[in-house]
């Protein structure tokens, strides 16, 4: 129950942050919300886990450098998406971006990339998002 707590608190808040950067790009440009935003990211994060007095931060010597793309990676995510929600609206930012998310899950289940166990694959998952994407085209129409 948690965890489905977690992943819509996680749905509320990208679409939150979706239309805050879009807002804040509109007045001091695309890559400089970015940077402002994970900034006040990192802030954030840092003070949760002084607050919590989290010790473990002396392992991130030991993440693979692999895995440390995923900074990179957040900052072309926060561009797509403030570029995204200027050209197409809210709705069908985040509609494409969660289709493009579920997308790359299955195959990375299915594929059990990044050390992910391997899941089979099976045609409900994609009449899943074949009907998200459905969806999608009733919403552009």
């Amino acid at each position: 129950m948690r965890g489905v707590l977690f992943a819509m608190s996680g749905g509320f808040f990208l679409t939150l942050q979706s239309v805050a950067n879009a807002r804040i790009s509109s007045q001091i440009g695309t890559w400089q919300a970015a940077t402002l935003t994970q900034f006040t990211g990192f802030v954030v994060a840092l003070l949760v886990m002084l607050v919590l007095r989290d010790r473990t931060y002396v392992e991130m010597r030991h993440v693979k450098p692999l895995y440390l793309s995923g900074g990179a990676f957040a900052a072309i995510i926060l561009f797509s998406n403030m570029t995204a929600v200027h050209k197409l609206g809210v709705t069908m930012t985040i509609s494409l971006f969660l289709i493009a998310q579920l997308a790359l899950a299955l195959v990375i289940d299915w594929r059990g990339w990044f050390g992910m166990v391997r899941r089979k694959l099976n045609g409900a998952q994609l009449i899943g998002v074949f009907m998200m994407i459905a969806g999608v085209i009733l919403l552009k129409w």
